[in-house]
């Protein structure tokens, strides 16, 4: 990695994940999902965000040709909703997709209307923020082969929850390019 990795890629706001499971609890229960489920079509308005407790969540764009582009995973404590679309009302761009099978919060959006709930949703959006910053500094300046040593290094537990063809999606490369930087750390 460079210098420049300032800001944690993910996995780092397990306290406000707790923080929001309480502010939860007595409101809302936990639900398994099995592999595959499409918790939201894309195209469709958000009616809700997904707590995780366990499992991976993909958010994957399928074109009309049927290519999928991985916009993010999702993995424990991480509140999985597409801010932008949230934000601004608008129809999804991904779908929201269970990856591995999972045990999740569903939260009304429309909680987050609620004053009591406003605080909350601030400190959802910064999160967000600090986490697109870092994922666009981790993709940005650094090579292909810099990001796989950095998932090596630092999240080997994501590298154990998805394939190698997701690996490649989520680092912004073919799995061919994946196999070759995989062959040059002699892990093939």
């Amino acid at each position: 990695m460079t210098d420049t990795q300032l800001l944690p890629l993910g996995d780092s706001y397990h306290h406000l994940a707790n923080e929001f499971r309480n502010k939860l609890a007595g409101i809302i229960a936990l639900k398994r999902y099995a592999k595959e489920h499409v918790l939201l079509q894309q195209g469709e308005q958000q009616q809700a965000g997904y707590l995780i407790v366990s499992g991976v969540l993909g958010a994957l764009h399928v074109s009309e040709q049927g290519a999928q582009k991985c916009k993010e995973f999702y993995f424990q404590d991480e509140f999985a909703l597409l801010y932008g679309n949230w934000l601004t009302e608008t129809n999804a761009f991904y779908q929201l997709k269970v990856m591995r099978d999972a045990e999740l919060i569903k939260v009304p959006l429309t909680l987050f209307d609620n004053p009591d709930w406003q605080a909350m949703k601030h400190k959802l959006i910064t999160q967000q923020l600090l986490f697109k910053e870092a994922k666009e500094a981790f993709l940005l300046l650094n090579t292909p082969e810099q990001r796989y040593k950095y998932l090596l290094d630092n999240k080997p537990h994501w590298l154990a929850q998805l394939s190698l063809n997701e690996v490649a999606m989520y680092l912004g490369i073919s799995a061919i390019s994946l196999s070759r930087i995989r062959g040059r750390l002699n892990l093939s």
